[in-house]
This record gives structure tokens, C-alpha cells and sequence, in this order.
């Protein structure tokens, strides 16, 4: 098997989607010093607040909240988060999605957890891109959980414009009321874990807390996001 990955790397060389290098074989998405300084964030609930849920927690029903690396505009490893929104590399998002979970069970994030819900996109964007991010990270989440994806419990409005780009308030005048529960009876007593790829002011995040809250009272509401801008 090892001799066939060689082979194949020979033909159709794979390289770091960090600094470009090529990539050796056993290396996956990222060159070993690439992952080795890679910025991850660390969730521990005895020590204080994550970032995340700093942003989140004053929202009705959130119970915890974490993401799994820091995003910063002017690092390298913010191709990670291109390559899998405007790539074609949503591959990426479930192995990244897969190592931030690994971190976060031994910690006991999941704990309780009753289903994984990925932030939907619009279905215009959706055709244009042929995928979901959030869905390739809900789907990382799941192999190391176990835990069940649902992808049918939100909608997305149309009409409004993208979040990228926009100022903290424009995003979230943009976000409110843009989401909205199609099964709310589903909710019901359950603790979902709503997973999207970054969060920057928190404003898509929060408006979907919202409309799942305004939904159903009775539903609990955790959030794991690829990336925080911070």
C-alpha cells in the first residue's frame, strides 16, 4: 500500500496547502512542519472561556462553544480555510474537522451531545460551489463521535448578501432572520452541536442560535467552528 501511495504521489504530487511544498508520502493535506506550528485552540473549561464561547455564551440555550485553530487574515494558514471554501478541497475541512474533535473528546466537549447540525448555505451558493463546508466538517466531527448529522433541520433565506468582506455590523444586519427551522419538533429536548467553518463576529452563528431557539425552547445548543478569527 505504501509503495502505491509512493506511485501515485510520483504521478500526481500532492502539496501543502500551508507553505506549497510538495508533500511526502504519508504526509496529508499539510507538510509535517506545517501541522507542527499549526495554531490550534485550546478548550479547556477550567481554565476560563475559549474565544468562542466568550462570543457565544450570552445566547439563549448555548452551553459551550470551541474552535480548532486561530484564524488570522495575514498567515498562511488561512489557505486552509480557501482551500476548502473556494478550492474545491472540502476534503480538508473533514480531516481538519476530525483532528480538532479527537482534541476536544478528550476533554469531554461532546459529552451529552445528541446530534450535529452544519450551518446550511443558501441553495444559490450551494450550486455555484457543489458543496457545504460546514457538512464535510460535521461528517470529520462524526467519524470520531459517532454522533448523527442532520442536514434537513435548517434553511437558509435568500436575498441577502454574502457575510465576506462586510463590517461587524453589516454582518450581523445581514445574519438576522436569514435562518430558519424546518423540523422544530425534532429539537425537542435534544442537545445539538451546530458546527460551521469560521466565525468572526459571531453574527451567523448567533442568528441561527436564534431561529433554532425561537423554534423550540426546549433544545440545548453547543457550537464547533473550524476557525475563529481572533
Amino acid at each position: 500500500m505504501r509503495l502505491f501511495r509512493s506511485i501515485v504521489d510520483f504521478i500526481l504530487p500532492r502539496y501543502c496547502k500551508v507553505c506549497g511544498k510538495r508533500l511526502a508520502t504519508g504526509e496529508e493535506h499539510l507538510c509535517l512542519n506545517c501541522f507542527a506550528l499549526m495554531p490550534f485552540m485550546e478548550w479547556n473549561p477550567q481554565t476560563g472561556f475559549s474565544p468562542a464561547e466568550r462570543v457565544l455564551l450570552s445566547e439563549k440555550s448555548v452551553v459551550r462553544a470551541a474552535s480548532v485553530i486561530q484564524y488570522d487574515k495575514d498567515s498562511n494558514y488561512r489557505k486552509i480555510l480557501y482551500h476548502l471554501k473556494y478550492y474545491s478541497h472540502p476534503d480538508v475541512g473533514t480531516w481538519l474537522a476530525g483532528i480538532g474533535a479527537e482534541r476536544l473528546a478528550a476533554r469531554g466537549f461532546f459529552d451529552g451531545i445528541d446530534m450535529i447540525v452544519p450551518v446550511p448555505l443558501s441553495r444559490r451558493r450551494l450550486r455555484h460551489r457543489g458543496y457545504n463546508q460546514s457538512s464535510y466538517i460535521a461528517y470529520g466531527i462524526r467519524q470520531v463521535t459517532g454522533l448523527p448529522v442532520y442536514e434537513d433541520l435548517l434553511a437558509r433565506g435568500k436575498g441577502k448578501a454574502r457575510q465576506a468582506g462586510l463590517g461587524r455590523f453589516q454582518r450581523w444586519k445581514n445574519a438576522s432572520g436569514l435562518y430558519r427551522v424546518l423540523q422544530p419538533e425534532r429539537l425537542t429536548g435534544k442537545h445539538v452541536l451546530l458546527v460551521d467553518d469560521v466565525m468572526t463576529t459571531g453574527a451567523t452563528l448567533c442568528s441561527v442560535i436564534n431561529a433554532m431557539y425561537e423554534a423550540n425552547h426546549n433544545v440545548s445548543i453547543s457550537v464547533m467552528t473550524l476557525a475563529i478569527a481572533t
